[in-house]
């Protein structure tokens, strides 16, 4: 088959979709696929293009048995709505150019949304290019966007979801991540027997359970402390003034440390929220290249995933829950719905309320109190994880349900 991915985010930079998609891109042409991809240039979670595609519209890469080609992008920092809305339309434009012009006749187009103008960036290229057209929904938008209040226009609301339905109907395949999200687009009245789930998965050789005191620790002088640590996206949608806030009710422990490993819109406010209220037990890094991952998530006794409250968010599967799993790493959940029965199926964390500092709080206090129920709650995690959600399988599964 060959195989079409459009998607806004892919490796260099890190989160679930770049992950996802460049995972899938390998193991499909491993099994002889012929697969191609088209993206920007690498900017996301800073906005700011990376140096190597500084100044260039087009750039072709060959990695992994597959081919890559990167179009121009307006990057911009995850900000104000209207220049992300700007960074998708400029997509849709150039990445139109770039699979016409550049990208051989597929079989199947994979729009991978959001953000939301790459869905008609991928109907567009499947009439152009007589391709079928798979609709990837990692995001139901522009609900979204709605809950975290950064639409608030009706008129604008109204012609997003009618964009949003045509493509539902358009496709010839909707691939959701989450059963929720299928369930919540079939109630919608959309054709429920094209819609079918591939979850995100896990390189269970990659993510593995290692050593905590390890060259992380003695890089950043950890040693002896109780290293509480989130790693991924500081914008809208995690809540993470909430963890800071914890970090403010745990200043009695002096051995805890609370790390944020990442970047994103809300990583300035946070640094100097943190600074104004004197917390000395919080600790800020950049991004981190994919090969450390691993060795950070060893390195912490605990890691958290937040999600701020809203109905969209209880139908979003963090992909980072399976990381730190795999890991052999508890959970510290403040999430509710479909991220909250997988952690409760694996007896992986401890959930809590979203957006409860104290709750926050309380359960990294139980964690570092007894460290064997830390253990144990990791190594169920892990024996979950490589059960169920194998990235591998995932892929093959993907291919089954696509095969037109």
């Amino acid at each position: 088959m060959k195989i079409l991915i459009l998607t806004q985010y892919f490796p260099p930079e890190f989160g679930a979709a770049a992950t996802r998609n460049s995972e899938h891109a390998r193991f499909w042409a491993e099994a002889g696929h012929v697969v191609e991809v088209c993206t920007g240039m690498p900017n996301y979670p800073a906005g700011v293009v990376h140096e190597a595609y500084r100044g260039k519209w087009y750039v072709r890469e060959e990695k992994d048995g597959y081919v890559i080609h990167r179009a121009w992008i307006y990057a911009t920092p995850n900000r104000a709505v209207w220049r992300r809305a700007l960074a998708s339309l400029a997509f849709l434009a150039s990445g139109l150019i770039c699979g016409v012009c550049k990208c051989r006749r597929p079989d199947v187009v994979i729009a991978s949304s959001g953000p939301f103008f790459v869905g008609p960036l991928g109907w567009l290229l499947s009439v152009i290019k007589r391709a079928a057209f798979v609709f990837e929904v990692r995001d139901l938008l522009p609900q979204q966007a709605i809950d975290v209040g950064m639409i608030r226009n009706p008129l604008a609301i109204a012609f997003l979801q009618s964009i949003e339905a045509f493509l539902y109907r358009r496709a010839k395949r909707i691939v959701a991540v989450a059963p929720a999200s299928a369930k919540a687009l079939a109630d919608r009245g959309f054709d429920a027997a094209k819609i079918v789930t591939i979850e995100n998965g896990i390189r269970s050789d990659f993510f593995v359970s290692a050593p905590r005191e390890n060259d992380i620790r003695a890089q950043y002088g950890w040693q002896g402390r109780f290293i509480a640590m989130y790693i991924g996206a500081h914008g809208v949608s995690q809540g993470l003034f909430t963890l800071l806030e914890a970090a403010g009710r745990l200043a009695d422990l002096e051995d805890v440390r609370f790390v944020f490993v990442g970047d994103g819109a809300d990583k300035p406010r946070m640094m100097e929220w943190a600074k104004t209220r004197g917390l000395r037990n919080v600790e800020f890094l950049p991004l981190q290249d994919k090969d450390r991952m691993p060795a950070f998530y060893a390195a912490a006794d605990v890691c958290f995933v937040p999600l701020r409250k809203g109905d969209y968010f209880r139908i979003n599967i963090p992909s980072k829950i399976f990381e730190i799993m795999a890991c052999a790493r508890p959970v510290i959940l403040g999430a509710e719905g479909q991220a909250l029965e997988i952690l409760q199926q694996a007896g992986g964390g401890i959930p809590v309320a979203p957006e409860d500092p104290d709750a926050f709080a309380e359960a990294v206090r139980r964690l570092r109190a007894d460290p064997a129920l830390a253990r144990s709650l990791g190594a169920n995690g892990r024996a979950y994880v490589v059960e169920h959600f194998d990235r591998r399988r995932k892929a093959a599964d993907y291919i089954k349900a696509i095969t037109m």
